[in-house]
């Protein structure tokens, strides 16, 4: 089944109920079949753009508003540290009411990126193993593949199997011919299996988290991945590895730019910022606000997440800045999770 015919049909299907139409109202004044109309709400035909129109002239909405996916429920398809569901409602009520293209360098989970379904996203992450996840969802066949692959994993999943599929980033040959499907169902898998969801890797890239010691592992949402690949389908984002400098180089004003980096670590408690193996130190924080003010210069809504320290209060000193609280709950050591103060910062009101 094709699912963006899935997202049309379910969209053609509210509109019309909105209405208090039936089925046989609406082909009457559609001039299609009712068995083609029932086809077209269930998903299970292709739609051509004359049909399209058919339906849009029927509903007296334009067509763009049958073609939109924003009513899609999607959320994060991996545990991140750092994640932002706990703080979604105060995010968004944050954020600028209007904004032209949406950019999240540091996209990790994407908790408010699957929660506000921007039109025009351009995404990124220093991560490229989470990035060929998010790459799958571009096109139909990578993303059947995917997952394909996370049924096999989970059908065979094992204390002996996970430190096998564990090992694999340190099989060269494995390394030099693995394609994004591949990797994305290693590290999804990885994320869903090992202790508390941490992605943690070494100083020479390797992932070493242990396992979680769960007996069995459902590593995807099926529902969740069809909705993210219908959204992708239509918003097409783009997605870029590269440096967070670089990722919002052309982001121009009226755009939105949210910034989630790593975060700075406490004086009195251990901090994670092992993302990948060159991390995320003050020399970056430093940098990072740079790239902040820079924006802000050139007209650009920009919002940052950090924790509440004094560094990143005189490094952001002059922007608007809300202190909310948080739990982190994804650390390696105890004392690093718990109840936290977090920042959130804006060039706006």
């Amino acid at each position: 089944m094709n699912e963006i015919n899935v997202c049309f049909g379910n969209q053609v299907k509210q509109i019309r109920l909105e209405k208090g139409l039936t089925q046989d109202s609406l082909a009457v004044m559609s001039g299609l079949e009712r068995s083609q109309l029932s086809k077209i709400e269930s998903g299970l035909v292709d739609v051509q753009i004359s049909t399209v129109q058919k339906l849009s002239n029927a509903l007296k909405v334009e067509i763009g508003e049958l073609m939109q996916t924003r009513d899609l429920s999607m959320h994060p398809f991996v545990k991140w540290a750092g994640g932002k569901t706990q703080l979604l409602d105060r995010l968004i009520a944050l954020m600028p009411k209007e904004y032209k293209d949406y950019y999240e360098p540091f996209i990790g989970g994407g908790a408010l990126f699957f929660k506000v379904k921007p039109r025009h996203p351009h995404i990124n992450d220093m991560n490229d193993e989470l990035l060929s996840a998010y790459r799958c969802f571009l096109k139909k066949d990578s993303c059947d593949r995917l997952m394909a692959k996370l049924d096999e994993y989970d059908k065979n999943h094992s204390e002996d199997n996970y430190l096998i599929v564990r090992a694999l980033d340190k099989d060269k040959n494995w390394q030099a011919n693995a394609d994004d499907v591949e990797r994305a169902a290693r590290m999804i898998y990885l994320n869903k299996a090992c202790f508390n969801g941490l992605f943690r890797v070494n100083s020479k890239g390797f992932f070493n988290v242990p396992s979680g010691k769960k007996k069995t592992v459902n590593a995807y949402d099926k529902v969740n991945f069809i909705n993210v690949l219908g959204y992708f389908s239509v918003s097409k984002p783009v997605i870029t590895h590269e440096d967070f400098s670089k990722a919002v180089n052309n982001a121009k004003s009226g755009d939105f730019v949210y910034f989630d980096p790593p975060y700075d670590t406490w004086d009195d408690k251990s901090s994670f910022t092992s993302y990948d193996k060159e991390g995320f130190g003050k020399k970056d924080q430093a940098r990072l606000a740079d790239c902040f003010r820079e924006l802000d210069k050139k007209g650009v809504k920009v919002m940052l997440s950090n924790h509440n320290t004094k560094y990143i209060n005189e490094l952001y000193s002059g922007f608007e800045i809300n202190v909310v609280n948080a739990k982190r709950m994804i650390n390696s050591v105890a004392s690093g999770r718990g109840d936290v103060e977090e920042v959130i910062i804006r060039n706006f009101k």
